[in-house]
């Protein structure tokens, strides 16, 4: 994880302090509506409404002793008096900052209705290190857009997902973009229906360096890759079928030319052997095994 230790990034996405995560809260017996109170020696204090099976937090706000907010989790209606001004409820936009110790921000994120409207977290120079936001659509599901940066500010990684009502989600929605620091987009994924749909790749000189579409027939996914060398001469292609290499598959050398076929039965067995010379035209043609599935 570069030069973060793993538990410290844990905790800043988390939005704690790497200290303040390795210490134990003392918490009571879960109330009335679920509700729980815990405190720290320090007079940090957490107060939760947690779910019916106990497993997770519906509402949560965690203060430091001064009073000031180190995390704040919102339900779309209100479940405590505490709760009500920091998510909005009352319909007006709320805005709080939250801190990763006292007086030093962590960021600030905003809540209607008890709805995640924005957010940004700053590092501890003040930079920022992620946001999110939602845009209401009128005429369309609304979208909630996810981004995290680099340390020099260049955006790093945004993903941006259709947000429908409950009853009328489907499954994932959008697209997902990775980049190099350079700004050169290194990644592209596309989802419908909750299904990846399409994935492409670059090289960091902008040309394409694989695209992969996937298709469903039946109980059936269908991968077919192409891959490109960095002059946009094709590489190969690639064919499967629920994981496995199916049907004929196309290696070539740099500059373009075939060589190399390979086709794959039923159950991913290798039938057959082309190689080409490296003007691409045929050398040797054989078959390597039988498929069991068509005896």
């Amino acid at each position: 994880m570069n030069a973060w230790p793993a538990a410290a990034l844990l905790a800043l996405l988390a939005g704690l302090s790497p200290a303040r995560a390795q210490d134990a809260p003392r918490c009571g017996p879960v109330g009335p509506a679920g509700q729980q109170r815990c405190a720290w020696s320090d007079g940090a204090s957490l107060l939760r409404v947690m779910s019916a099976d106990g497993r997770r937090a519906l509402v949560l706000l965690r203060r430091w002793a001064d009073g000031s907010l180190a995390e704040l989790r919102c339900a779309p209606t209100s479940l405590l008096p505490e709760d009500r001004e920091p998510c909005g409820h009352g319909g007006a936009l709320a805005e709080v900052t939250l801190y990763r110790e006292p007086g030093k921000p962590l960021g600030t994120v905003s809540h209607r209705r008890g709805v995640l409207m924005r957010q940004v977290i700053v590092n501890p120079q003040g930079g920022v290190v992620r946001s999110e936001e939602l845009v209401e659509n009128s005429v369309g599901p609304d979208r909630r857009i996810k981004r995290v940066y680099y340390p020099s500010g260049r955006l790093r990684h945004e993903i941006d997902l259709a947000e429908p009502p409950p009853e009328q989600y489907h499954g994932r929605e959008g697209v997902g973009r990775e980049f190099a620091e350079s700004g050169q987009l290194t990644q592209e994924v596309e989802w419908a229906a909750g299904r990846e749909r399409r994935i492409r790749q670059w090289h960091l000189n902008g040309q394409l360096k694989m695209e992969q579409t996937i298709r469903r027939l039946g109980r059936d996914e269908l991968r077919e890759t192409r891959s490109f060398y960095e002059d946009g001469a094709q590489a190969a292609l690639n064919r499967e079928r629920n994981g496995r290499l199916f049907g004929w598959q196309q290696y070539h050398a740099p500059g373009g030319a075939l060589q190399r076929e390979e086709e794959y039965g039923e159950r991913g067995l290798l039938l057959r052997l082309r190689l080409h010379d490296p003007s691409g035209r045929l050398l040797r043609d054989e078959r390597v095994n039988e498929d069991p599935s068509s005896s």
